[in-house]
């Protein structure tokens, strides 16, 4: 019983932190994507699309004290809530796929991470028969701006030289209080 409830708990964790949600829409529909609690403790909020295996930025907080999020040059107007809920207005089956609202914690905190894989129905129109010319659409013109993450070995190397500078200047720091007390104390012994 207190394995099963253990098991439980571990499953229920690694959920809280990376979660996939479904969502239906019909056409023209405005559909809000919501983004897990962000709470206080967070670095950046950013919302991206999966097109082609490559993940294109839509808007990022890049932090709480930011009331405003940036824009990326996604290929579709979007807008957003005060509870960094991703508003799609109209929504078409061109925007069915696959959004990420990732939550990057401060130091010592946990990221989140959800997926929404969202299905949009079909538009129905009255058929009206109109010639159709065919025009070729690249990955490059849906996403004109990938979002450059940063590499683990450069964060690796940045905290390594902090870390590194602030033993040095412990170093220092101890070794200038002691000339201070043996200059003092042989001050004191002169007076002697």
């Amino acid at each position: 019983m207190k394995t099963m409830i253990q098991t439980v708990l571990v499953v229920n964790l690694l959920m809280l932190h990376s979660a996939v949600h479904s969502l239906s829409a019909s056409c023209q529909e405005d559909v809000p994507l919501r983004c897990p609690e962000v709470g206080s403790d967070f670095v950046s909020v950013t919302w991206y699309k999966q097109i082609d295996q490559h993940k294109c930025g839509i808007l990022r907080w890049p932090s709480k004290d930011t009331s405003t999020p940036t824009f990326f040059k996604f290929n579709r107007s979007v807008h957003y809530d005060q509870d960094y809920s991703l508003l799609i207005s109209a929504v078409t089956p061109a925007d069915s796929g696959t959004y990420e609202c990732e939550v990057g914690a401060k130091v010592g905190g946990q990221n989140k991470k959800v997926e929404v894989k969202l299905d949009v129905s079909a538009c129905v129109t009255p058929a009206v028969p109109t010639p159709v010319t065919p025009v070729p659409i690249t990955t490059s013109d849906l996403c004109r701006l990938q979002v450059q993450e940063l590499p683990v070995l450069w964060s690796a190397v940045v905290y390594g030289t902090v870390g590194l500078a602030k033993i040095v200047l412990s170093i220092i720091i101890v070794l200038i209080i002691r000339c201070v007390q043996i200059t003092s104390s042989k001050r004191r012994q002169q007076k002697w």
